[in-house]
């Protein structure tokens, strides 16, 4: 039975975000805590796309989250309505939970800007489902092409966003395909990958020489790279662009930005990519924060903070403090640095020292940062040993699992 003189605190989104402010306020003697998700498992979004070309299978970037956080009450459903005045929310169940304070941290969506045909035509990588999705299209694809089911055009993948997840994305399938060359030697020339960014280089938010970096890495995995180029329509098997052109596709995969989900602008001020608007002490109104992707805070130059793992962190941590009283003042950012992996011993960091990595180095880096922020013993194994094989044997292990 919960005391009345704990606050009973509810943090919505078991993310990056949620999941560090649940975790902060777990031994707190002075909140209750519940984490509502509809998932029961925390997603490592950022190895997302190795299960999507099947280098890594879905358990070990999906963590319980009852094991993750013991000790505090978790709720799995989705939540249909807040009622900010009352302090309840409602579930799509109908289940009905109140809190003294809130915290929003639903994540982010993929966003089609309103394109015509990305919807239909598209395939996203937003959760496990959808990678799942990617995964059985470019397997099944060979399959089928071998069998004489479709043509050998659908073995021409495009993805489209030139930031770090189209980047990862697309030497990944690349990668893949030259394993698949091996299985498939008959129709293997006819597979190929294209990027297409609509501006100027890969990679805006790094340096242009990393940038350069990542286009040359890409170009000799045998990507097409193809710069300063928005799509203006899609269709199932090609994609338009605003110059003219058209790029054939047999799958199309979305990576070119992301969007809070539309459903919570109702709660406060937006802006255009659906975040809410929160002071500098990320609250929404009294007894409201919103933390992560959902929210739109500024650094300390009054520019909107990016939609990354490592800001949903520091939120949730800074808000858990200011409700513990470990922490006073203002939320400000500490920039820990970006990075991008184009393949194996290929991937670009960047340090706020100034410091540039490229190549192994640069590679080691990003596999050491991933594996350290895996939940969960088991699955940092597991995902080190999938890696070591891989890189050993190109391996193929987990993408052998296929479902029609």
């Amino acid at each position: 039975m919960t005391s009345t003189s704990r606050n009973r605190v509810v943090v919505v989104g078991a993310g990056f975000a949620g999941l560090a402010c649940a975790r902060a306020l777990a031994d707190s003697s002075e909140v209750d805590v519940t984490l509502v998700d509809r998932h029961p498992y925390q997603l490592f979004a950022p190895l997302l796309y190795q299960v999507a070309t099947g280098g890594l299978p879905e358990d070990d970037i999906a963590y319980p989250v009852r094991a993750a956080i013991p000790g505090i009450t978790f709720v799995r459903g989705e939540v249909a309505k807040v009622d900010v005045e009352d302090g309840s929310l409602r579930l799509n169940s109908g289940a009905e939970i109140s809190w003294d304070r809130l915290v929003l941290a639903t994540g982010s969506i993929g966003n089609s800007f309103g394109i015509p045909g990305v919807e239909d035509h598209a395939l996203q990588m937003k959760d496990i489902r959808q990678a799942r999705a990617i995964k059985n299209r470019l397997l099944g694809t060979y399959e089928r092409v071998q069998q004489g089911e479709q043509p050998k055009e659908d073995l021409q993948v495009v993805v489209v966003g030139g930031g770090p997840t189209g980047v990862e994305v697309a030497g990944a399938v690349a990668e893949l395909q030259k394993q698949m060359a091996h299985e498939f030697p008959t129709i293997a020339e006819h597979a190929h990958v294209t990027l297409i960014e609509a501006g100027p280089r890969l990679l805006p938010s790094f340096s242009e020489r990393s940038s350069e970096r990542a286009e040359q890495s890409l170009s000799k995995l045998g990507v097409d790279v193809i710069l300063d180029s928005a799509v203006d329509r899609m269709y199932p098997s090609d994609i338009h662009l605003k110059s003219g052109r058209i790029v054939s596709a047999g799958t199309t995969i979305w990576a070119a930005g992301v969007a809070a989900d539309e459903q919570w602008t109702s709660l406060g001020d937006s802006d255009r990519l659906n975040r809410l608007v929160v002071d500098e002490n990320l609250q929404l109104c009294e007894n409201v924060w919103v933390i992560g992707d959902m929210a739109h805070s500024k650094d300390d130059d009054g520019q909107p903070l990016p939609m990354v793992a490592s800001v949903a962190m520091q939120q949730g941590r800074h808000v858990a403090g200011v409700m513990t009283g470990k922490t006073t003042g203002p939320f400000s950012y500490k920039d820990k640095g970006q990075m991008a992996t184009v393949g194996r011993r290929l991937a670009v960091v960047e340090l706020p020292n100034g410091l540039r990595l490229h190549g192994t180095l640069a590679w080691l880096s990003w596999l050491a940062l991933h594996i350290f922020y895996l939940a969960g013993g088991r699955h940092r194994v597991s995902v080190m040993a999938d890696w070591f094989w891989n890189y050993l044997a190109w391996g193929s292990g987990p993408r052998r699992t296929v479902l029609d």
